[in-house]
């Protein structure tokens, strides 16, 4: 019969366990929460369990589970994937957390199990159907032994590897204190910022990162995108697999991403969820078991008409508000979403940098090591392109991620007519010829770029002979300073701004009009 419910249990070899594990143990007891410590050795050798792990003992800081009795625990933390099995067998835990040194290969056992990699090497190893902790599960120390020599030092160890570190880490699943730790004496200081509140933004990292750079100061962004890079500015990134890339069907898919998006929101515990995608079914599911957090739609306009995409408009009254990016091309747009404007809160177009972030040419053409020749940014995977402006002289930059910051040093660019790409090139005045793609079933590239070409901002292309005429056309240095004329004439502000005081405003007032 279980009688007792520990707070930890730590699950381990302990011939071998490090002294980290009995400085987690410190900790936890210091906080008044009970640890059992679970032995599964590796192999039949006889041997005694490290000397620290002997201290923590006999010092009643933890306790040693018994083989013929189950331990009832709040947390099981599993020191390796292959200890696992035996120590379910040991426990009945409501959370568990494997401390990874190494990759697992994926079961299906290891459903309720949250991964907590070591390092960065092995979270971007990790499978994509494994849960990750937020923060990498480092080594614990003893920071209070270097107050008295060094207090600088202390203060910086207890902040990133003390036991108040561990502590905080633990609170993630939510395991407090019972007391408060004691501290060593601290000189007066600043009074701690209180706790700052979270916005999950999902999907479209561009448009994304560029509403989280301008969110009010007391709202911190968590960014969930199917993307490898790294949106930077320092955010929070989780990532959440696209369904070309998650190798499963469909239905597979959207339970994942059902899964994966209630973790994040019952890990961070975010006031808004804005979401940059379709609401695919798993997404719906997701709103749904969640009222308690306001959700909010980002959808974008020049929607290809489909009774398909207008299945995705029915679907997407889930959500408790909708955002619309704006659209330069907007007196084109004859999709499906004209007609829900009005319930739509919109902003001008949203593009990730503001003029004064973008480098002046002669520093931008210097980090890409570009000569005196006049450039071209190519942002299509297409030879034929990069042949013909090189015979018209230009030295071409191939380039279709992280080039915002360099537009400047570019005499034109050649690329498809997606959103993000189409809005930054107008809003700098690159002169540009749209090539848009046909692959994408919502986005309608082709109307853009058809009403960028009768503006004048830019030229656009609908089949091959089109293009060799619209790249000779742009190699003429008069055109090109007749499309950035244009694009001076017809500019617009950047949304991001606008977008990001809304989402603040409705953090504050916390209020829901669907759900």
């Amino acid at each position: 019969m279980i009688s007792t419910v520990h707070d930890v249990a730590i699950l381990a070899d302990f011939r071998f366990a490090g002294p980290g594990v009995a400085a987690e143990v410190q900790a936890q007891a210091e906080a008044a929460l009970t640890t059992v410590l679970v032995h599964v050795p590796r192999d039949p050798r006889v041997l005694p369990f490290a000397p620290h792990i002997q201290a923590i003992l006999r010092d009643g800081s933890a306790t040693l589970a018994r083989e013929d009795q189950i331990a009832s625990v709040r947390l099981l933390v599993a020191r390796g994937a292959d200890l696992l099995a035996a120590g379910r067998a040991r426990t009945r835990a409501e959370h568990i957390v494997v401390v990874a040194g190494e990759p697992p290969i994926w079961s299906e056992e290891y459903d309720d199990v949250e991964w907590a990699p070591a390092d960065d090497r092995v979270r971007v190893a990790m499978p994509l159907l494994c849960k990750l902790t937020v923060q990498n599960w480092h080594e614990i120390v003893d920071a209070a032994a270097t107050w008295h020599d060094d207090p600088e030092r202390f203060r910086a160890l207890e902040r990133t590897s003390g036991h108040q570190s561990h502590l905080r880490r633990l609170a993630g699943f939510g395991i407090r204190p019972r007391i408060s730790a004691p501290a060593v004496p601290r000189e007066p200081g600043p009074t701690p910022p209180g706790p700052t509140r979270r916005v999950l933004l999902a999907g479209s990292p561009a448009r994304l990162t560029a509403i989280a750079r301008r969110l009010p100061g007391d709202l911190a962004a968590v960014i969930a995108t199917d993307s490898y890079e790294s949106p930077g500015d320092g955010f929070l990134t989780e990532h959440i697999p696209a369904y070309e890339e998650f190798g499963a069907p469909r239905d597979a898919w959207n339970r994942m991403l059902r899964d994966r998006l209630s973790h994040l929101v019952e890990l961070h515990r975010p006031e808004i969820v804005a979401v940059d995608d379709l609401p695919h079914p798993g997404i719906v599911e997701a709103v749904r078991a969640h009222p308690e957090v306001l959700w909010v739609w980002v959808r974008r306009a020049m929607w290809k008409r489909s009774p398909l995409n207008t299945e995705w408009l029915t679907e997407g009254k889930v959500f408790d508000h909708v955002l619309e990016p704006g659209e330069f091309a907007a007196m084109a747009d004859d999709g499906p979403t004209v007609a829900e404007r009005e319930t739509a809160h919109r902003v001008e177009p949203i593009t990730l940098l503001d003029a004064g972030e973008l480098l002046d040419a002669a520093a931008a053409r210097a980090d890409l090591g570009l000569d005196d020749r006049p450039a071209a940014l190519v942002r299509l995977d297409d030879t034929r392109i990069v042949e013909r402006l090189e015979r018209h002289g230009f030295q071409v930059v191939v380039r279709t991620t992280a080039v915002s910051r360099y537009l400047r040093a570019f005499d034109l660019a050649v690329s498809a007519a997606d959103y993000d790409a189409y809005h930054e090139q107008l809003r700098f005045g690159i002169p540009t010829v749209f090539v848009p793609s046909g692959d994408d079933p919502l986005d309608d590239q082709a109307a853009r770029a058809r009403f960028a070409d009768a503006s004048g901002v830019a030229l656009t292309v609908s089949s091959g002979d089109d293009l060799d005429r619209a790249l000779d056309a742009i190699a003429r240095p008069e055109k090109r300073a007749a499309l950035s004329r244009r694009c001076e004439e017809l500019t617009f502000s950047n949304g991001a701004s606008a977008a990001a005081t809304w989402l603040g405003g409705l953090a504050a007032r916390h209020d829901r009009t669907g759900g």
